[in-house]
């Protein structure tokens, strides 16, 4: 496997002829994409000179009809022209970004900002249908603690949560309410034109109430997690909890029982694969069955693994990134010592230089394609960036994938998905279905790119089932 193949696929790179793209402060201005150009196509991936440089940008600029926008100040460094090509109302448009080289534009660029054109908001990707979609309507931003609720105080939490369309959030709070009576089978008037939200993002409200009042199928599995899991309890007598760190969840929901014991819910629409979970979901996993008899087999089969959650787990984002890098011969202790201390610096303010680097260090830097331009950019966190491209291609060549669904088979986790059925503009969420043991289907990818860019590390590492 090539280390670019897991570069993250974000920017113009990985859009297509057609993607559609829209001016955030006036969403009914849209644009196209056509094509990204990268000059020069030579080996060398960059302009001998400035002035080289210069005078092809001057000739393109002569050659072609409609608008060239430049969008930054070059600086003798860049020799290289990243520019992207639009269709706005039938008019091309260009709009150039000098750069240090093209030899990896992935990152650079994933929208036109705002002030490319005089006086515009810019575009930023995305369809009219994806954008209908993009509401701030996960449980960490409809809640301020993770509970416990009783199902019916789910739907007065939606109706006092901001950021959601009026008529959709009528819909969501009519339905919750009514499932809370036992009536999963009420009708969301006009629902439609929002069928994937409520799938995907009313489901997630809905998934546990729908467990604790028993309008899940088939009720015999359910009656089988319930006295396999709940200690005596039911689950009819259960409350709900979101967590609110959802970065280091397995679930999406929580059922806890009168005497403590609690049983995850992992909620999804039937057509989903649902979110990438942190591996510190695993150790909570680990941590709890660790001196059970049967689970020894897995600790036993799974060291190295079982070892790498329990450093995710334990360390910081950092300080577990630096130690799997150590581990995984990636970097040597003069590198370490060298990431921690620039990692401290900027999280005080500083910034770093090329001279702060080790050379393993700076020569990591062209593995990743980074906007040096943006005001938070870091050359430290560009190196860890790249590094960390690495670092998951080395933790997946050994393929987590048994070790992982291992774990998964002793966790307290359900699964629950949501499906809904069409009545001309009208929608039903006429299907829970339950699962237990959960069910995994695909290989297991291990990410530790996601929360690495040139501007920091927001996260520990992560991974999900890809089919």
């Amino acid at each position: 496997m090539q280390f670019n193949e897991l570069i993250e696929s974000t920017g113009f790179p990985n859009r297509r002829q057609g993607d559609e793209f829209y001016n955030p402060t006036d969403e009914s201005d849209t644009s196209t994409f056509v094509e990204l150009i990268l000059w020069p196509d030579t080996p060398e991936k960059q302009f001998e000179t400035p002035e080289q440089r210069d005078e092809a940008l001057k000739n393109f600029q002569s050659q072609v009809k409609g608008g060239v926008y430049i969008i930054n100040k070059p600086n003798n460094g860049m020799l290289g022209l990243y520019i992207v090509h639009m269709l706005t109302n039938s008019v091309d448009e260009y709009y150039v970004r000098y750069v240090k080289n093209v030899r990896n534009p992935v990152g650079i660029m994933t929208d036109i900002p705002a002030g490319a054109k005089p006086g515009h908001g810019g575009y930023k990707f995305g369809s009219k249908v994806a954008r209908k979609e993009a509401y701030a309507i996960k449980p960490s931003t409809v809640f301020s603690s993770e509970g416990p609720y009783e199902p019916a105080q789910i739907a007065n939490a939606l109706s006092n949560a901001g950021g959601i369309p009026d008529d959709l959030k009528t819909q969501m709070v009519s339905y919750i309410t009514e499932l809370s009576k036992g009536n999963k089978d009420f009708l969301i008037q006009d629902g439609e034109k929002y069928r994937s939200v409520h799938e995907n993002y009313t489901g997630e409200f809905a998934a546990p109430i729908a467990v604790i009042t028993g309008q899940v199928v088939p009720p015999g599995v359910l009656l089988k997690a319930e006295e396999a899991l709940l200690g005596g309890e039911k689950f009819a007598n259960c409350k709900i909890i979101f967590p609110l760190d959802v970065a280091n969840a397995l679930t999406d929901s929580e059922l806890v029982a009168p005497n403590g014991r609690r049983v995850g819910v992992s909620s999804k629409a039937k057509t989903g694969g649902g979110a990438a979970a942190s591996l510190t979901g695993l150790y909570k996993t680990i941590e709890l069955k660790k001196n059970d008899a049967d689970f020894k087999q897995v600790l036993d089969t799974y060291p190295d693994f079982i070892s790498l959650v329990e450093t995710v787990a334990k360390m910081s984002s950092e300080a577990g990134f630096i130690q799997l890098c150590l581990e995984q011969k990636l970097i040597d202790a003069n590198d370490a010592s060298v990431i921690a201390k620039e990692i401290t610096k900027a999280k005080q303010g500083g910034k770093s230089t090329l001279e702060d680097l080790t050379p393993r260090l700076r020569n990591l830097l062209p593995e990743y394609g980074a906007d040096t331009d943006k005001p938070r950019y870091n050359v430290i966190y560009h190196a860890t960036a790249a590094l960390s491209r690495f670092l998951e291609l080395k933790l997946n060549d050994t393929d987590p994938t048994e070790a992982v669904k291992a774990l998964l088979n002793f966790s307290t986790l359900t699964q629950v998905y949501a499906g809904t059925s069409k009545s001309g503009a009208d929608i039903r969420m006429n299907e829970f279905k339950f699962v237990w043991p959960p069910v995994f289907e695909g290989k297991v990818n291990i990410n530790t790119s996601k929360s690495f860019d040139a501007t920091g590390i927001r996260g520990k590492i992560n991974f999900k089932f890809k089919k």
